[in-house]
């Protein structure tokens, strides 16, 4: 082992090293689809290295030239740091997608998915001159929520993921970054069709929400597809907000568990980028990394 980490991250390397050998090669043959040679697979796996290892693009480019794992990937020496800047500007987000769906649909592959759930995670915009960022409202967490007077909704600028994911293993299916003022209802249906394509829902799969989408159109397109609707109640403004009495409901947090890990763990409430290309690569790679931890 290199001695370029020291500490907590050398020990991360080191759990990750085959991991990340086995997301490269699979990377080698995605990029070759786009048009690109096997050699530019290795900046997608930096892309997820820098989410683990919390580096700056600086540090990571002088990672890679010092540390065994750059050589593994095809780092002959330390690429200049403007390289990731370039790949992020070249690279079809196609490539990240489906770098991170081999991983997921390989996990699932010939299992039944029993549980999913749908919710969305804000991202602030890095600059109030980025474009493509709008206001939207958020559920305040927690730590917030304690400081504050009434639980409202608050304010902010910037993006969204929005995810289902399965429940039980806590996975992340599928996921989109929109500008902030979408509403989550309105990603259900892509979401949704892209899971029945790529996995196999067991036969009344309950779908967990919360009240943003209690939505008649939601609720039917779940009953044609034999699942299970299990969705908390919206007010509207005329009543208490009703939860579900389904003893499945409370395995919701989950995914609020999974959003937390990828702020937290992988850095992606510590967006520096602008545009809502940029912004996906950042998400891509968070949830890469996420993937490469705690999937494969």
């Amino acid at each position: 082992m290199s001695s370029a980490l020291p500490g907590d991250n050398a020990m991360k390397i080191y759990e990750i090293r085959n991991k990340i050998v086995e997301v490269w090669a699979a990377a080698r043959i995605i990029v070759q689809r786009y048009g690109h040679t096997k050699k530019f697979a290795k900046h997608f796996v930096a892309f997820a290295l820098k989410q683990m290892l919390h580096f700056t693009d600086n540090e990571l480019a002088e990672f890679l030239g010092k540390d065994e794992i750059g050589r593994e990937l095809g780092y002959a020496k330390a690429p200049h740091i403007s390289t990731f800047s370039k790949v992020r500007k070249r690279s079809d987000i196609r490539i990240m997608q489906e770098l991170t769906d081999w991983l997921v649909i390989n996990h699932f592959k010939g299992k039944q998915i029993s549980l999913i759930a749908q919710d969305s995670t804000d991202i602030s915009a890095y600059a109030h001159k980025d474009k493509s960022a709008r206001y939207g409202h958020r559920t305040p967490s927690k730590k917030e929520q304690r400081t504050l007077k009434e639980f409202t909704k608050t304010l902010f600028f910037g993006f969204k993921v929005h995810m289902i994911a399965e429940v039980n293993e806590e996975v992340p299916l599928c996921f989109s970054v929109e500008p902030a003022n979408i509403h989550d209802k309105k990603l259900f249906t892509g979401l949704f069709a892209n899971v029945k394509e790529k996995f196999v829902l067991q036969y009344m799969a309950k779908y967990l929400a919360d009240s943003a989408y209690d939505s008649t159109d939601i609720k039917m397109e779940l009953r044609n597809s034999n699942a299970a609707q299990v969705i908390s109640t919206s007010s509207r403004g005329h009543f208490k907000s009703e939860v579900p009495k389904d003893k499945d409901y409370e395995k919701r947090w989950a995914i609020e568990r999974i959003f937390s890990r990828l702020k937290e763990v992988f850095g992606l409430a510590k967006n520096r980028f602008v545009g809502i290309k940029n912004i996906a690569m950042h998400v891509h790679a968070c949830i890469l990394a996420y993937m490469i931890k705690y999937v494969l």
